[in-house]
């Protein structure tokens, strides 16, 4: 039997908790998946009495970022199955669209005993992921994917699915955050961060854009994925078609604009998140143009024309949000984020500084590329 852990007391605890969940077959193998910051992951593999092999995904969820873990599954199963019902991927026909949810044996959404809260879910098979696009089309169908899931979520009634971390994307919230750890110093960083403090205090105009437009109502609260990496999208080996989105815990009322801009923000970095040699970071507008026109094409006819108006503002926005949670993180000294070495998360920091930078110079031309795809669509908006 595989185990990362490498203890045989370890997987005996382990399938001693598969025990509890209502699956098929005899426990064969188990191996973690050592990726993902959050949770910890287990692929789970059992046979029955006829060698039919069933595979499982088993996690353990992180109570320290989830202390509600009922308003967690709760949100969890409302959406799965909705979305299994109502979202279409290019690819679904193969693999389905989202993770089904294995209860127990007791009929719960999870087991919790003394080492945590475990529940068991779809292993997607032949299916496979990447944190930046392997070919611009992957690009253009991740949009097609988190597109068609906004526009899905619109008939789930939003007072159902609860904030489970709350302000966790409100770029003017997280600036007054970064003025307090300032203003603490709580490591003695802050001497040496500032020209970094000082190019964020100068874009304090930018931070509150969707955040105030959502709390004066101009733009809607909307069931939001809120976590659009590239690599929550899984494709088919084959067809390289998108079979399924993952990582649903942070499914909660937001701003679309927030995702879209996460999505823009990841993919479209010619760098990798903690380069060093900043003349390497840029934003691809060629990235830009393929994820927008599958984005729209999939949930442009349901966005307002005020949200379709901010839009050109959102890779900004989350790029600024995400500069200053990592300059936060390198103040406090490195509490959140977890990092390989000393520095890292000042290295993270002035990537996506940069690359905010850049998107600013390159504004005029988002703005042009929206406005092409919006007058392709019909839709009656001018940003330009």
């Amino acid at each position: 039997m595989n185990n990362a852990r490498g203890s045989e007391k370890h997987i005996n605890e382990l399938k001693d908790i598969i025990e509890k969940f209502s699956i098929k077959g005899e426990v064969k193998k188990i191996r973690e998946i050592n990726k993902g910051y959050i949770n910890r992951t287990y692929k789970v593999e059992t046979a029955d009495n006829e060698g039919i092999v069933y595979k499982y995904l088993l996690q353990r969820i992180n109570s320290n970022v989830f202390p509600d873990v009922d308003a967690l599954m709760n949100n969890f199963e409302i959406t799965t199955e909705h979305l299994h019902k109502h979202l279409l991927l290019p690819g679904h026909h193969r693999f389905g669209t989202v993770q089904t949810l294995h209860h127990t044996k007791n009929g719960e959404k999870y087991f919790k005993d003394d080492s945590g809260a475990w529940r068991m879910l779809t292993y997607f098979d032949h299916a496979y992921s990447m944190d930046i696009p392997d070919k611009p089309e992957v690009f253009y169908f991740a949009g097609v994917s988190f597109g068609r899931f906004i526009k899905a979520m619109t008939a789930i009634d939003i007072n159902k699915i609860q904030e489970v971390i709350p302000n966790f994307h409100n770029t003017k919230s997280r600036y007054m955050d970064l003025e307090k750890a300032i203003s603490n110093d709580a490591v003695g960083r802050v001497k040496d961060v500032e020209n970094e403090i000082s190019f964020v205090r100068a874009h304090v105009d930018l931070y509150g854009k969707i955040s105030e437009a959502l709390e004066s109502g101009k733009i809607p609260l909307r069931i939001c994925h809120n976590d659009c990496n590239l690599n929550n999208v899984l494709f088919d080996r084959e067809t390289f078609l998108p079979v399924a989105i993952i990582d649903l815990d942070t499914v909660m009322p937001s701003s679309p604009l927030y995702d879209y801009g996460d999505s823009m923000r990841i993919g479209t970095n010619t760098a990798k998140d903690d380069e060093q040699d900043l003349s390497k970071v840029s934003c691809n507008l060629s990235l830009y143009k393929l994820y927008a026109r599958g984005y729209l094409e999939a949930c442009g006819d349901i966005l307002t024309k005020e949200e379709l108006e901010l839009l050109p503002y959102a890779s900004l926005i989350i790029t600024a949000e995400d500069g200053i949670r990592f300059l936060m993180d390198h103040i406090n000294g490195d509490t959140y984020y977890h990092i390989d070495y000393e520095g890292q998360n000042l290295d993270r920091c002035r990537t996506q500084l940069k690359l905010l930078e850049d998107m600013e110079k390159k504004l005029p031309k988002i703005r042009e590329i929206l406005q092409k795809i919006y007058d392709d669509n019909e839709f009656d908006v001018k940003v330009i």
